[in-house]
C-alpha cells in the first residue's frame, strides 16, 4: 500500500513538471511571437492606442497562458468523455434516474463558467486603457531621468498617489468580480450537494424496495459521486474554453496587423531626385492634418535644411521621406520609383537617421558608433574621426570601454550623449542622411560647428537637416520653410531674407544666438 501511494505521488510531481515545461515552452515562443511581430509593425501603429491596446492583451493573454490552457484542455477532453462514458454505464447498471441526478445537479457550472467568463473577459477589455497607464506610471519610477525630475520638482508623490488610485480602482473592479464568481459556484456547490442528498435518498429507496441489495447501496453512491465529480470539472472547462478563445483571439489579432511593407524593386543609390507630390498625412485618431499639400524635389548630392517652428510638421515629413510613415495621399519617389515599392532592406541600406530622440546603449564606446554598421567595427581610425567631427575627443584607450554605470562604465553627460548619437548616424556609410533636431539640446554655437563639420564631410552625399534652428542655413543649398503642416517658402538663404516672409520673422529673432 505504501509503495503505491509514493508511485502516485511521484506520478503527480512528474505531471506537474511536464506541464510545467509545457507551459513554459508555450509561454516563450508565444512570448517571441509578439516581439517579432512589434519588430516587423509599421511605425505609424504605435502612434495608434488601439494598436498598443491589443498588444497589452495580447501579453496578459500570453502571461496567464490561454494559450497553453486551450492546449492542455483539448487534450484532456477525450479522457474526460471517456472516463464520463464509462461511469456512466455503471451508473445506469443501478438506476437511469442516477444519471438525470448526476447531470442535472452540476449543469449549473457550464452556465456559470459560460456566464461568468463572458462578464470576465469584457471587464479585461474594460480596463486595457487603465492597465496600460497604471504600467506607464510604474515605469515612470524606475526611469533615472523621470526620478530625478519628480524628486527636483516635488511631485513625485502626485505620481505616487496617481499610481496607487489606479492600481487600486482596477484591483477593486477585479475583487468585485472575484466576488460573483464565487457566489456562482457557490450556488453550483449546494446545488451539487443537494444532488448528492438526492442520491442517497433514492439509493435508500431503492434498496428498501428490493431493486438493489445492500451490497449496491453503497456502490451506487460512489458511482454516482464520481460521475457527477468528473462530470463537473468536463462542465467546467467547457464552459470556460469561451472565455479563453476570446482571450485567444485578441493575441492572433494582434499577429494578424499588417506589417511593414517589404517592396520588391532594388534600390541601392540615389542616381537623381526624391520627390514628393501634393503629401497628405493625418496621425492616427487625430482630426486636423499634419502634412497638407507638400510637393518637393530633393536633388541627389543637395544639402537640404527644413526649418520650422515646433509643430509645423518638419519631423514627421522627414519619417515620410525616409518611408517610416506610410504615405496615405500623394506620392513619393527615389529616381520615379514610388517609395512604397521599393525593397525595404536594400533601401534601409542606403539611408541613416540621426534623430533628436537618441538612445543610451550601454555598450562599449566602440559598439555605440560602430553599431551603425557593424562591418566596420575594427575601422578605429573611423571611429576616432567622427567622434572628433562631432567635438568628443576620446582617448583611443576608451574604445573597448563600457559606458553607462548599470554596469559600471563611464558615465557620459546629456550633450555627450548627444554628440555620441550624431557620430553613430554619421559613421554608417550612406548615401542619404537624415538629421532630425540631433542637436537641439546642444549650445547654438556648438550646434553650429558641427552641423558645419557634417556638411565638409557629405559632400557627394544628399542630406535633409531638419531644425527650428537657423544658424546652418546660410550653407546649405536650399532651406526648405514648414508652417501648419505646409511649405510656405523655398530657396537659399539670401533669396528668402530678401522676401521678408516666415523665414525672415525666424532668422532674425534667432541671429544673435550666433554672433
Amino acid at each position: 500500500m505504501a509503495g503505491y501511494v509514493l508511485k502516485q505521488i511521484l506520478q503527480f510531481i512528474s505531471n506537474i513538471t511536464i506541464n510545467a515545461g509545457v507551459y513554459e515552452r508555450c509561454t516563450d515562443y508565444h512570448k517571441q511571437a509578439i516581439a517579432q511581430k512589434s519588430s516587423r509593425l509599421p511605425l505609424i501603429l504605435y502612434e495608434d492606442s488601439e494598436t498598443m491596446n491589443i498588444k497589452t492583451r495580447a501579453m496578459d493573454c500570453v502571461n496567464r497562458e490561454v494559450l497553453s490552457q486551450i492546449y492542455m484542455s483539448s487534450a484532456v477532453f477525450a479522457t474526460s468523455a471517456i472516463s464520463i462514458i464509462s461511469l456512466v454505464s455503471v451508473l445506469a447498471s443501478y438506476n437511469l434516474l442516477f444519471i438525470l441526478l448526476s447531470l442535472l445537479t452540476v449543469m449549473p457550472y457550464f452556465i456559470a463558467r459560460r456566464l461568468r467568463g463572458k462578464d470576465f473577459y469584457a471587464l479585461k477589455q474594460r480596463q486595457t486603457k487603465r492597465v496600460r497607464y497604471r504600467d506607464y506610471l510604474w515605469e515612470l519610477f524606475n526611469d533615472k531621468t523621470a526620478v530625478k525630475e519628480m524628486r527636483t520638482m516635488g511631485f513625485d508623490q502626485y505620481l505616487r498617489e496617481e499610481f496607487k488610485e489606479t492600481r487600486v480602482e482596477i484591483d477593486k473592479e477585479l475583487w468585485e468580480f472575484s466576488k460573483k464568481d464565487a457566489l456562482s459556484l457557490l450556488f453550483c456547490d449546494t446545488i451539487r450537494v443537494i444532488g448528492y442528498t438526492a442520491s442517497v435518498v433514492l439509493a435508500l429507496v431503492l434498496t428498501i424496495s428490493g431493486e438493489i441489495n445492500i451490497g449496491l447501496f453503497g456502490a451506487s453512491i460512489g458511482a454516482f459521486l464520481a460521475v457527477q465529480n468528473e462530470t463537473k470539472k468536463f462542465l467546467m472547462d467547457l464552459g470556460s474554453l469561451p472565455e479563453k478563445i476570446s482571450f485567444a483571439k485578441d493575441y492572433y489579432a494582434f499577429l494578424d496587423l499588417p506589417e511593414e511593407r517589404k517592396g520588391s524593386v532594388q534600390k541601392e543609390s540615389l542616381t537623381e531626385s526624391i520627390r514628393l507630390e501634393q503629401l497628405e498625412f493625418t496621425y492616427p485618431n487625430a482630426g486636423a492634418k499634419t502634412i497638407t499639400g507638400v510637393n518637393l524635389e530633393i536633388l541627389k548630392g543637395e544639402k537640404i535644411a527644413i526649418i520650422g517652428e515646433n509643430g509645423s510638421g518638419k519631423t514627421t515629413l522627414s519619417k515620410l521621406i525616409l518611408g517610416l510613415y506610410p504615405v496615405q495621399q500623394g506620392r513619393i519617389t527615389y529616381d520615379g520609383e514610388a517609395l512604397e515599392g521599393l525593397n525595404q532592406e536594400t533601401f534601409f541600406q542606403m539611408v541613416s537617421i540621426i534623430s533628436q530622440d537618441f538612445m543610451r546603449y550601454s555598450l562599449t564606446l566602440r559598439e555605440n558608433v560602430s553599431i551603425s554598421d557593424l562591418e566596420r567595427a575594427d575601422a578605429d581610425r573611423d571611429i576616432l574621426g567622427v567622434l572628433a567631427m562631432v567635438d568628443l575627443d576620446m582617448d583611443p584607450a576608451q574604445l573597448d570601454r563600457m559606458l553607462g554605470r548599470e554596469f559600471d562604465g563611464l558615465e557620459l553627460s546629456g550633450g555627450q550623449w548627444q554628440k555620441l548619437s550624431i557620430a553613430r548616424g554619421l559613421f554608417r556609410n550612406s548615401e542619404l542622411i537624415v538629421m532630425d533636431e540631433p542637436t537641439s539640446a546642444l549650445d547654438p554655437l556648438i550646434e553650429n560647428q558641427i552641423l558645419m563639420n557634417f556638411l565638409t564631410v557629405a559632400q557627394g552625399k544628399t542630406a535633409v537637416i531638419v531644425s527650428h534652428r537657423t544658424g546652418l542655413c546660410r550653407y546649405v543649398d536650399r532651406i526648405v520653410v514648414m508652417k501648419a503642416g505646409e511649405i510656405v517658402e523655398v530657396g537659399s538663404h539670401s533669396e528668402l531674407i530678401q522676401r521678408e516672409g516666415e523665414y525672415t520673422r525666424l532668422y532674425t529673432t534667432q541671429e544673435q544666438w550666433y554672433v
